[in-house]
C-alpha cells in the first residue's frame, strides 16, 4: 500500500523575540565598536596629518583597530543583517 504524499513544509516563521534580540545584540555590538574604532582611526589620520615625523606610529594603529575592533564590527553587522531579513521573512509571510 502506497502512502499519501506529505503536504510541502511551509516556511518556518520566526519568533518576534527572536527577531528584536539579533537586531537590538546586533546594533548593540555594531554601534559602539565602530564609533570607537573610527574615533580612533580618524585620530591615527588626524595625528599623521599634525605630524608628519610620526606617521609610521599613527599608521601602526590602523592594523590593531581592525584586530580588535573588526570581529565585533562583522558580528554586529552579521546579527543586525540576520534580524532584518528575518523580520522582512515574517511580514512576506513565511
Amino acid at each position: 500500500m502506497s502512502q499519501p504524499l506529505p503536504e510541502p513544509a511551509a516556511k518556518p516563521r520566526y519568533s518576534p523575540g527572536g527577531i528584536v534580540a539579533l537586531i537590538v545584540v546586533g546594533l548593540l555590538l555594531l554601534v559602539p565598536s565602530g564609533l570607537c574604532s573610527a574615533a580612533i582611526g580618524i585620530g591615527a589620520i588626524w595625528g599623521m596629518i599634525v605630524q608628519p615625523q610620526n606617521a609610521g606610529d599613527a599608521l601602526s594603529v590602523i592594523p590593531m583597530i581592525l584586530i580588535v575592533g573588526g570581529p565585533f564590527i562583522v558580528g554586529g553587522a552579521a546579527l543586525l543583517i540576520t534580524g532584518i531579513r528575518r523580520s522582512r521573512a515574517n511580514a512576506q509571510g513565511g
